[in-house]
Order: C-alpha cells, then sequence, then structure tokens
C-alpha cells in the first residue's frame, strides 16, 4: 500500500473529475431509459408469498395467474423457507392491485397446481407508494441539506458544497447501478441509500479535516497543489482500509444472506464503493479546483513563517 502515499493525486484532479462525470452521465442515461424496477412499496400493488408443497414450474404458475386474472404477473422463484417436503417449490408473486373477485379468483386457479401456502401476503395502494416515494426524496434531501450546513459551519462553505456534490454522485451512481441490474427497490433501498449517505460523509469529513488542517500548516516552499497531495497521502491509507472491511461484510451478506437481505446488501455495496471513491477524489479534487480558481490566493509556495525572536 506504499504506493498510494506516492502518487500526486491533485496532479490528475480533472481526470477525476472527467471519469465521475461519465459515471454520472452513464447513470443518468440509465435511469432514464431503463428506470427503477420499482417495488410495490413506491409502485403499488400485491405481493404474494406462496409456497407450494411440490415441484412446480415459473411458467406454471404464470399461466394460472394469466388465465385467473388476466394480468401477466412478475413470478420469481425464491429459496424454499421452512417445508418439510424436499420437492416443495416457492415463489414471489407481484401484482397490480386486485379486486376481491380476482384475488378469489387466483387463489382458486392456484390449486390447479397442488396444495398450497400464502406464506406471506403485503398489499400497497397507489396512494400509499406515492406518498412513500415523497418521504423517501424529502429524507435525502433533508439529509444532504443538513450536511451542507454542518460542513459549513464546522469548516468552510466550499467544503460543504463539494462534500454534498460528492455524497449525491454517490447516490446517483448506486441508483444507475441498481437500475442496470434491474434490482427491486423497495423500502429497504432509503435506509441503505442513507446509511450510504452517512458511511460517504464520515470518510469525506476526515479528508476534509485534514485539508483544513494542512492548509493552516503549509509546509516551508510547499505549492497548494502539494498541500492537498500530501493531505489525501495522509489518509487514503486509512480510508482503504475502512472501505475494504465494510466491503468484505457485505459481500458476505450478500453470498450468505440469502434473498431477503441480498437487495439491501447490494445497494450498500455499490454505495460504499462509490461513497469510497468520491471520498477520496471528488470532494477533494472539486474542493482543490473550486479553491485555487476561486481568487488564486493559493497557487505559490508557502512561505517561511518568521524566525521566533
Amino acid at each position: 500500500m506504499g504506493f498510494l502515499t506516492r502518487i500526486r493525486y491533485m496532479r490528475y484532479a480533472k481526470h477525476y473529475l472527467i471519469f465521475a462525470l461519465v459515471t454520472v452521465l452513464i447513470s443518468l442515461g440509465s435511469l432514464v431509459t431503463l428506470g427503477l424496477n420499482r417495488g410495490i412499496d413506491f409502485s403499488g400493488g400485491l405481493l404474494l408469498d406462496i409456497q407450494f408443497e411440490k415441484t412446480v414450474s415459473t411458467e406454471q404458475v404464470r399461466t394460472v395467474i394469466m388465465q385467473a386474472t388476466g394480468i401477466d404477473a412478475q413470478i420469481q422463484q425464491v429459496e424454499v423457507r421452512g417445508a418439510e417436503n424436499p420437492e416443495a417449490t416457492e415463489f414471489l408473486v407481484r401484482t397490480p392491485e386486485l379486486t376481491d373477485d380476482q384475488k378469489d379468483s387466483l387463489f382458486k386457479n392456484l390449486l390447479h397446481l397442488g396444495s398450497y401456502e400464502v406464506i406471506s401476503e403485503d398489499a400497497v395502494s397507489a396512494t400509499v407508494s406515492s406518498e412513500l416515494t415523497q418521504k423517501a426524496l424529502l429524507a435525502i434531501g433533508i439529509a444532504l441539506v443538513l450536511q451542507v450546513i454542518y460542513i459549513s459551519i464546522r469548516f468552510q462553505f466550499r467544503m460543504g458544497v463539494t462534500a454534498v456534490l460528492a455524497l449525491v454522485h454517490d447516490v446517483i451512481i448506486t441508483a444507475g447501478v441498481l437500475s442496470l441490474l434491474q434490482v427491486e427497490i423497495n423500502s429497504n433501498f432509503v435506509a441503505a441509500a442513507l446509511t450510504v449517505l452517512g458511511y460517504s460523509m464520515n470518510d469525506t469529513v476526515v479528508v476534509m479535516d485534514r485539508l483544513r488542517e494542512n492548509l493552516h500548516n503549509r509546509q516551508k516552499g510547499e505549492s497548494f497543489e502539494e498541500m492537498a497531495t500530501r493531505s489525501i497521502q495522509e489518509v487514503i491509507t486509512r480510508s482503504i482500509y475502512t472501505g475494504v472491511s465494510v466491503i468484505l461484510m457485505l459481500v458476505a451478506m450478500i453470498v450468505l444472506g440469502g434473498s431477503t437481505i441480498l437487495d439491501f446488501a447490494l445497494t450498500l455495496l455499490v454505495g460504499t464503493l462509490a461513497g469510497t471513491y468520491s471520498s477520496i477524489v471528488v470532494a477533494a479534487a472539486l474542493w482543490y479546483l473550486w479553491e485555487r480558481n476561486h481568487d488564486g490566493r493559493h497557487p505559490g509556495p508557502a512561505k517561511a513563517k518568521p524566525a521566533k525572536a
């Protein structure tokens, strides 16, 4: 890891930002063209967890639902939980809101595939899903505004703005990757997104704090670029060690945690990767270029401090 402390990071500040801009544009393109795979929490509808005693195929379930309701439901075969029969199969079925008659017809027709048990049934109306979407966006927006206020008070306004732009980058990249993979977005996504914001901000604060300290304690003959680079060099090992520790834990959750927490763990993994990258270079690079070009106060080497009498 020693080579990480010898890289002239701020020499490539514009390259980091160009790379970040490209990834953000790709993510936005995916969000516009593919959209998010919204679960019933955000789209409304009915989610059924159905377990059959014998082996049943996804197509058989789809055909029965189509005959009963006329709806092409989303069906996902999942890991069987708690069944005594080794031939048991289990499915998650998502449909739009159904009338009582449609539900009765659906449950009757499913008996044609054999005995089954409804493990769980969740219904969310379109009104509730709309309110949930608005509150989710409001929660993320409030979190970002509070971050700007905190960083502006604790450090300086430009650091607050650049830190929040890095957080926006993290959210867009995370949403874009989930859009590309068509991972279902449910209420857990909001919790995961806010967790990512907290983790990324914590990492960014460490970087900004070191920049602030070194800005007021520049070494003799040290240029502004060298000071900013030295700041990154002093914290990058700590940031990467922390990020790798979190990522290893999330990979274990994805591999061993099963389908129940897969979406949540995957959202955290993508967000942590984006947050670790943006904390180290995107936020610092934005602040460096903005500060350097603001009024030209820092481009030259620092003067030697006067000797004490």
